[in-house]
């Protein structure tokens, strides 16, 4: 994400760093840790912002609290005394994984049906994506047409309560018009690909990979067409 760095994140990479500088090399810590190289090189960097999975990889690996990789607490192992409670972890929301998968390509037909299984997600980076009360859900990106921002396969979080594209369209800069990805249905197909709408009321759907051309939906087209809700985060990792 552009912009100033949250604390949080900053603080964990510099806490990371900390903790791998006994290694000497990202090779060998990752080696060591079980934890992709460039996945453990971009966290430290603060490039990435670190998954519930990760964070519980780390702390389990390196001995430390989820708390103090986060900055919430300056002791790396609190120590608990006789009669005491340990203090409280990171907090965690747990996000409805959906059985249905977003066609990142040419569409393909699937129903969206909840399973009884969830997601843990850290409350303090569900604060930063999405206003509270926000109806949230996991899929699964599926072909190849949003690459190189996420690959086949990639766990997308979705905030279902935006599911409406806005009436105008935000300006970067530079004057290019921004496009938020979405999840939609168009018919029978669902699938994730950047939204804009125009002026004249129809909606162009972009893809970014060069080799899927962009398409644009008018008229009746747009009867058949229907947001299931904006792509907050995403990960290929998990």
């Amino acid at each position: 994400m552009k912009g100033r760095k949250d604390p949080n994140l900053v603080e964990f990479a510099r806490r990371l760093k900390d903790l791998l500088a006994k290694y000497k090399s990202y090779r060998e810590a990752a080696e060591e840790l079980d934890i992709p190289e460039s996945t453990l090189a971009r966290v430290a960097r603060g490039a990435n912002e670190p998954g519930s999975a990760l964070l519980l990889a780390l702390s389990t690996k390196l001995n430390v609290s989820m708390s103090y990789l986060l900055g919430l607490d300056d002791e790396p192992s609190p120590a608990v005394r006789p009669g005491e409670r340990s203090k409280p972890e990171v907090s965690f929301v747990h996000v409805p994984s959906l059985d249905a998968r977003a066609a990142a390509g040419a569409g393909e037909v699937d129903h969206i049906v909840a399973i009884e299984k969830t997601l843990p997600f850290p409350v303090w980076m569900l604060h930063r994506l999405a206003p509270p009360g926000a109806k949230m859900s996991f899929m699964r990106a599926a072909g190849d047409s949003m690459s190189p921002t996420f690959e086949n396969g990639a766990l997308l979080l979705v905030n279902e309560s935006e599911n409406a594209l806005p009436a105008q369209t935000t300006r970067l800069k530079g004057g290019r018009a921004a496009a938020d990805i979405y999840v939609f249905l168009q018919g029978a197909d669902q699938r994730v690909k950047r939204l804009r709408r125009l002026a004249s009321g129809e909606i162009l759907i972009m893809s970014d990979n060069g080799a899927y051309d962009p398409q644009l939906l008018r008229g009746a087209e747009l009867k058949r067409f229907r947001i299931v809700g904006r792509v907050i985060w995403w990960d290929d990792r998990l």
